[in-house]
């Protein structure tokens, strides 16, 4: 699987995150840092993010937004969509597949919406979030199964 470090103006970035925003690794981290090695505490501008209020320019990362979990976000670069897929960092398996599911059907109808974007989405919920890639798969399946798959939706191989 390619790795994705450029977005054209009309693709957005779709990954996992966790109920806080955090943003620190994996997927996130490269959304919000751009880097997803597990070495935030070494970022100073991370750190700044970290500290600053909410709404400060600071929190401005990559594609993505420190502390915004869920949604479309329009970072220094580009754009993201965070699909929470984990409540805190450590709590594996902690959102359920059911909110993943409802999660996902919203973020069709934000791709049918915005059709002049393309939603470039990473294998979520396998990673940090601790669920396996067959029960992420079978999640993007039942949603795709009822709601069909929006043709500016690329999905990564899980």
């Amino acid at each position: 699987m390619m790795m994705i470090t450029k977005l054209e103006s009309n693709e957005v970035f779709v990954f996992g995150s966790n109920g806080q925003g955090f943003h620190g690794a994996g997927a996130a981290g490269y959304a919000m840092r751009g880097e997803a090695k597990n070495n935030w505490r070494q970022d100073e501008a991370f750190l700044r993010a970290m500290k600053a209020p909410v709404g400060s320019p600071e929190r401005v990362g990559k594609w993505a937004i420190f502390g915004v979990p869920r949604g479309l976000q329009q970072g220094h670069e580009g754009k993201s969509y965070a699909i929470q897929t984990i409540e805190r960092p450590g709590k594996r398996c902690s959102t359920s597949r059911r909110d993943i599911c409802i999660q996902l059907i919203q973020l069709w109808k934000v791709a049918e919406y915005y059709y002049n974007l393309t939603f470039l989405m990473t294998p979520i919920g396998c990673g940090y979030s601790g669920y396996t890639p067959a029960e992420m798969q079978e999640v993007i399946d039942w949603v795709i199964s009822k709601h069909g798959l929006p043709d500016n939706i690329k999905l990564a191989s899980i």
